[in-house]
């Protein structure tokens, strides 16, 4: 059985409540998930931003962000010496998007490797087989 990491995209579509499929396969799957704390500082960054006006939505937003975390919660890797210095050695090699989304692409893909998961991920295009992990996209 192959273990998974989430990659930023299939967050949106676990929050929101479309499409069943993939949030169904995540929760058939639950017990081979694995989350990455990088991606976590991603994700409570974008609620942070929202609009004030939107302050129930944020609240909302955090609430949830708060239950994935304790669901996952014994299935979290942080961000340790070795994750950082094998994401120093990827950083070359991507060259899609923002600098910022290159980082967190380095530190998912690091914990990837240094954990022996695949990639649940939309971008498909950006983590090639280059990477040496398996790449799905539910």
């Amino acid at each position: 059985m192959t273990s998974w990491l989430i990659d930023i995209p299939l967050f949106k579509v676990i929050a929101s409540a479309k499409p069943m499929s993939v949030r169904n396969w995540l929760e058939s799957n639950d017990a081979s998930v694995f989350l990455a704390a990088a991606s976590l500082v991603e994700i409570a960054a974008a609620i942070a931003k929202g609009p004030v006006a939107q302050t129930q939505r944020r609240e909302a937003m955090g609430a949830w962000l708060e239950g994935l975390a304790s669901q996952y919660a014994d299935r979290i890797y942080p961000v340790d010496l070795q994750i950082a210095m094998r994401a120093g050695e990827i950083m070359p090699h991507l060259q899609i998007g923002h600098m910022r989304y290159r980082f967190h692409d380095a530190l998912l893909l690091a914990t990837a490797q240094l954990h022996g998961h695949g990639l649940l991920t939309r971008r498909d295009s950006i983590f090639g087989p280059w990477t040496n992990v398996p790449i799905a996209t539910p």
